[in-house]
């Protein structure tokens, strides 16, 4: 029992004395964004975010939703569906690049969102 305990305190010794974050810092912070169940609606619907951050959606609904792009406002001018999410479902998307992405549910087009990614 004595080097069980021994062996523990050890390991939680060599990662007190490892780099904090080193590994956050490479990858970026997550940030959460729900399809709000019966609502129409996305929490938060606009989120700013730093390069090499991700955003998780998920959807809590009882529906569908198809997450896209909005034609001729974001990277491309071309109409780009980043997502179906069934009910349950979870999509995530690392940002590499600065700028404006508006979205919406192709679905159900009242359901919009804008995503800003600063360096």
């Amino acid at each position: 029992m004595g080097k069980v305990v021994l062996g523990f305190i050890g390991v939680w010794i060599a990662l007190a004395v490892l780099p904090a974050s080193s590994a956050k810092a490479e990858e970026g912070t997550v940030h959460e964004v729900t399809v709000i169940r019966n609502a129409f609606k996305l929490n938060p619907q606009d989120i700013t975010i730093k390069i090499g951050d991700t955003i998780k959606w998920t959807n809590t609904d009882e529906r569908k939703h198809n997450l896209a792009s909005i034609p001729g406002s974001g990277a491309t001018d071309e109409l780009e569906i980043f997502s179906v999410m069934e009910p349950g479902a979870v999509y995530s998307h690392t940002f590499k690049t600065p700028g404006e992405y508006p979205y919406f549910c192709f679905i159900h087009n009242q359901m919009t969102g804008k995503i800003t990614v600063e360096k």
